[in-house]
């Protein structure tokens, strides 16, 4: 999938380069600070034809962090009996990603642009974590999480996750110039990121599947979110 990616933005630069380059290409540096829904980004930018504008950077989602509670455990007792209690988890949306994105321009005079190029790094999208000290040295203890389970460590510990593909291709389409014709513009991008089917994981033991009812209700949602969007509103400055 990388290498066909990869094929087609080298393809569409060689095309374009070779029937637009000229004394414009490359003379240029732009620097670009950007709010979305991949948190804030810093991209460097410069155009590579009058059609195309390559920029590269990194975004950072702040920690947001939420909390789920009275989440199922099931256990062993030290009676060898069948147990059941609940426990909180805190979620955390902390994510760095870096990226490489070219803005096609069909009308290099105009700010419409069609933007090609991938996410990478920054795998896991949620972080989750729990704890209950009365869970410690419980054999076999399990946290429902939809259609799957968890493990409980020895210490009652409760550390895993969700996460998609490392490498994303993406597209978009947005208004404004990565590098600005004067000192200082505004662009505005919409697009989506296809990160795969997200799949839970854990860092301790191995993911179960949960036996209540036959549920597969998580898993279904899981394999239709394919894709993230970003929207980003973005300021951007001509440094030469």
């Amino acid at each position: 999938m990388k290498k066909y990616i990869f094929a087609a933005i080298l393809s569409l630069v060689s095309v374009l380069s070779a029937s637009a380059i000229g004394p414009d290409v490359f003379n240029h540096i732009g620097f670009g600070a950007s709010v979305g829904l991949t948190g804030i980004s810093i991209e460097a930018a410069t155009p590579i034809t009058r059609f195309v504008q390559m920029r590269a950077g990194v975004s950072i989602m702040p920690g947001i962090k939420f909390g789920v509670h009275d989440i199922d455990v099931n256990y062993t007792s030290p009676l060898n009996t069948q147990e059941s209690t609940t426990v909180d988890l805190d979620g955390n949306l902390k994510r760095v990603q870096g990226q490489v994105i070219f803005n096609v321009y069909p009308i290099p005079m105009k700010s419409l642009y069609v933007a090609v190029g991938a996410y990478f790094g920054g795998s896991t999208i949620v972080d989750i974590k729990g704890s209950s000290p009365a869970l410690a040295g419980m054999n076999g203890a399990e946290v429902e999480i939809g259609d799957y389970t968890l493990p409980v460590d020895n210490e009652g510990k409760v550390n895993g996750g969700i996460k998609v593909n490392g490498f994303r291709p993406y597209f978009g389409i947005g208004w404004g110039r990565a590098v600005p014709g004067k000192l200082v513009n505004f662009e505005v991008e919409l697009g989506v990121q296809i990160h795969g089917t997200p799949k839970l994981y854990t860092d301790y033991g191995e993911i179960g599947v949960s036996t209540d009812f036959g549920d597969d209700t998580f898993q279904k949602i899981m394999d239709k979110v394919k894709v993230y969007p970003n929207l980003a509103f973005r300021v951007n400055f001509r440094a030469y």
